[in-house]
């Protein structure tokens, strides 16, 4: 049961790393579109000075915007991920102590069951070895 539920736990941050890795990848592919959309109709563009100073400066802010949005997300991505992995590690801990003292107990048991069955086998056999030492002692005077 540890070992399944270690799989399925290793499973899971697999699962939360691949996540990561293609937020990454969209969030680089929206910053190299931008950015190529943003040099190509500079390059293209047949407008006055003034004009694509002003196209810069609006499409500098929608990259900013688009920026700000992702990070907003991916935060909040990270905080449902770190607060999942919290969760799952007081959940573990509880389990883990839970077994512990189950285990606990069950020695515990155990080792009150021993003492029942050793003091109950003194006093099962002390009243022959008491009969033996007596034995002894008469027969050696």
């Amino acid at each position: 049961m540890i070992f399944s539920s270690w799989f399925i736990n290793r499973k899971k941050e697999i699962q939360r790393k691949s996540k990561i890795k293609t937020a990454k990848k969209v969030i680089f592919g929206a910053a190299a579109g931008s950015l190529s959309g943003l040099l190509g109709g500079l390059l293209f563009s047949p407008k006055s000075g003034k004009e694509t100073r002003k196209n810069i400066a609006d499409s500098s802010k929608e990259i900013k915007n688009n920026i700000k949005e992702k990070s907003i997300v991916l935060k909040g991505n990270i905080d449902n991920k770190v607060s999942d992995a919290k969760d799952g590690i007081t959940d573990a801990k509880a389990k883990i102590s839970e077994y512990l003292n189950e285990k606990k107990v069950l020695n515990q048991d155990k080792a009150s069951d021993i003492i029942t069955e050793t003091k109950d086998t003194i006093e099962d056999i002390s009243p022959i070895v008491g009969k033996a030492d007596t034995s002894d002692k008469k027969n050696k005077k």
